[in-house]
C-alpha cells in the first residue's frame, strides 16, 4: 500500500476519533443497512387508481409485508455472517519485538532473542521485568467475495415472495381480480402472488484500524498489555431490484416500478454509510512457564470488552480467549505455535443483526528469520473455527405460481440463492512480514494477512504496518 494512501488513512481515523459514531451512518445503523435495504426499501408505487396495493407485497419488513417471506431468513444469516466476521477480524499481536532478562554478570539487561517476533500470533518468550513496550498499528481491510462469489458485480442474488396477501371471492372484475384481503396459505390463489423479485447486490466494505498497545513486563515470567483499536468501516451497498412476472406476464401493469409504466421492471436502490469511533478494548496478559530462546512454553488470556458500538460494526461483543504458546529457537530461524479457544456470547440465531460473537478455536504456527542483525522475516498460518456460526451455500430453489390462464395448471420455474446450513465456520488465513530495526529499541514492520479459503467473508488482503519502541 503507498505511503501516502497509509498517511491519509491513518489521519482520518485518528482527526475522527471525537466524532459521533452515528454522524454519517443511517438511522438503524451500519449493522442492520441491508436488511434495511433488501428487505424494506424495495417497494413498488402506490397505485393511482382505486384498487388493491401491491406497494408492500415484496417488502417484509414493512407494516404491510409478511414476516414469513422465505427472504427474511436468508437476508438474516448473510447479515449475521458478515458482521460475525467484521466484528472479529484479528488484530496484530501487541507484544513488543524485544525481550530482555536482568544479566547478574553484566549487572544489566540483556537481549535474550534475536529475533523480533511474529505479527498475527505470539511467542513464548516475555519482554522481561520492569520492561515496557509501546506503538500503534494502521490494518486496512477490503472485502471481494463471500461464500466464493463475487460481492461487487450482483452476483449475489435474494428473491423477494410476493406477500401470501389475499384469496378468490370478490367481485370478478378489475381492480379487485376477484380478491379479498383474506390469505387462504398459498401463493397460488390470487395468480399473482406468484410473482417474484430478483434482488442483485453489488456491496463494498471496507474496515480501517488503528490499534494503541503498550506491553509491560511485570516479572521475568509474567507480561500484561493492552490493545485500544478506533475502528473505521464504510460499507456501500446498492441492489438491482428485477421484476419476475411470473404469472402477471399478460397483465403488466399489476407489478411494475413506475405507476402506468408496463416497461418499469428494474429499479436501483442504494445505501451507504460510514462509522468511525472506539472498538473493543483488549487485555492481555501472558506467563512463561518454563524454557528460554531455545524452547519455552507459555500462557495467555485475552480478555475482550465490549467497548465498541455494535449498532454500527465497531464491536460490542465480549470474549475470552484462553491460549497455549510454545517457541524454539536458533540463532537464525525460530518458530511458534499457538492453540487456543476464545468463550464469547453466543449467537441470537434467526435475528437479521445477530451480532454476539461465537464461541471460537484458534490455532496459528509460523516461523521467523533473523535475515540481519535488525531485520526479521516471518511466515504465519492463521486458522480460526467459528463455532455454529452456519455456512450459507448457492442451491437451486424451486418457486411455484399459477399462470394467468386458470386453466392452466400451477407451474414452477428454478432460480440459484443462498440457502443456510447449520455448523462451523473454518477460516485460514496465511501472513507474510518484515519487522525492521532502524536504530535503539525502536521497530518499524509490515505485514499482509490473506485468506487461503472460500469460506464466509473473504478479503483481498490486509495490510497492517506498525511501529513500537521498548523502554
Amino acid at each position: 500500500m503507498p505511503i501516502r494512501a497509509i498517511t491519509r488513512g491513518l489521519l482520518a481515523l485518528v482527526l475522527a476519533v471525537p466524532a459521533a459514531a452515528h454522524a454519517q451512518t443511517p438511522p438503524a445503523g451500519l449493522a442492520r443497512l441491508l436488511p434495511e435495504l433488501i428487505l424494506r426499501e424495495i417497494t413498488l408505487p402506490t397505485p393511482t387508481t382505486p384498487g388493491l396495493s401491491h406497494a408492500a407485497h415484496f417488502s417484509p419488513l414493512n407494516p404491510e409485508g409478511s414476516a414469513d417471506n422465505p427472504a427474511v431468513d436468508i437476508v438474516s444469516g448473510f447479515n449475521a455472517l458478515l458482521i460475525g466476521q467484521l466484528a472479529s477480524l484479528p488484530l496484530g499481536t501487541s507484544a513488543g519485538g524485544f525481550t530482555y532478562a536482568f544479566d547478574p554478570a553484566l549487572g544489566t539487561f540483556s537481549r535474550t532473542s534475536r529475533s523480533f517476533g511474529p505479527s498475527f500470533a505470539e511467542r513464548a518468550a516475555t519482554i522481561g521485568k520492569q520492561r515496557m513496550s509501546a506503538g500503534f498499528s494502521y490494518q486496512h481491510t477490503s472485502y471481494s467475495r463471500f461464500e466464493g462469489q463475487p460481492l461487487d458485480d450482483g452476483s449475489i442474488r435474494f428473491y423477494l415472495h410476493h406477500e401470501e396477501c389475499c384469496t378468490v371471492g370478490g367481485p370478478p372484475v378489475p381492480p379487485f381480480f376477484g380478491v379479498v384481503t383474506n390469505p387462504d396459505g398459498s401463493r397460488l390463489t390470487p395468480f399473482f402472488e406468484g410473482d417474484v423479485i430478483e434482488a442483485a447486490l453489488s456491496l463494498d466494505v471496507n474496515t480501517d484500524t488503528v490499534a494503541f498497545f503498550g506491553n509491560y513486563g511485570v516479572t521475568d515470567r509474567w507480561d500484561v498489555g493492552i490493545a485500544v483499536p478506533v475502528v473505521r468501516v464504510d460499507v456501500e451497498a446498492s441492489v438491482l431490484a428485477t421484476i419476475l412476472r411470473l404469472s402477471t406476464g399478460p397483465n403488466p401493469f399489476i407489478h411494475t416500478f413506475e405507476a402506468g409504466n408496463p416497461n418499469a421492471t428494474q429499479r436501483t436502490f442504494s445505501r451507504s454509510g460510514s462509522a468511525t469511533g472506539l472498538g473493543d478494548l483488549v487485555l492481555r496478559t501472558k506467563y512463561r512457564f518454563f524454557g528460554d530462546t531455545r524452547g519455552a512454553l507459555a500462557a495467555a488470556i485475552d480478555a475482550r470488552l465490549p467497548t465498541g458500538d455494535e449498532e454500527n460494526l465497531l464491536g460490542g461483543s465480549a470474549q475470552t480467549k484462553l491460549f497455549l504458546v510454545a517457541s524454539t529457537g536458533g540463532d537464525r530461524l525460530a518458530q511458534h505455535v499457538n492453540v487456543g479457544y476464545s468463550f464469547g456470547g453466543g449467537r441470537e440465531a434467526g435475528t437479521l443483526s445477530s451480532r454476539s460473537l461465537p464461541d471460537e478455536f484458534t490455532y496459528a504456527g509460523g516461523v521467523e528469520f533473523v535475515a540481519a542483525p535488525q531485520l526479521t522475516l516471518i511466515g504465519d498460518l492463521v486458522g480460526r473455527t467459528l463455532r455454529g456460526m452456519g455456512r450459507l451455500e448457492i442451491e437451486s430453489k424451486r418457486f411455484d405460481f399459477q399462470p394467468l390462464d386458470a386453466t392452466q395448471p400451477p407451474t414452477s420455474v428454478h432460480f440459484d440463492e443462498f440457502a443456510q446450513r447449520s455448523g462451523n465456520l473454518n477460516l485460514l488465513f496465511g501472513t507474510v512480514g518484515a519487522k525492521f530495526n532502524p536504530a535503539g529499541d525502536l521497530l518499524i514492520s509490515g505485514s499482509v494477512l490473506f485468506p487461503l479459503t472460500d469460506a464466509g467473508l473473504k478479503s483481498r488482503w490486509t495490510t497492517v504496518v506498525g511501529l513500537d519502541y521498548t523502554f
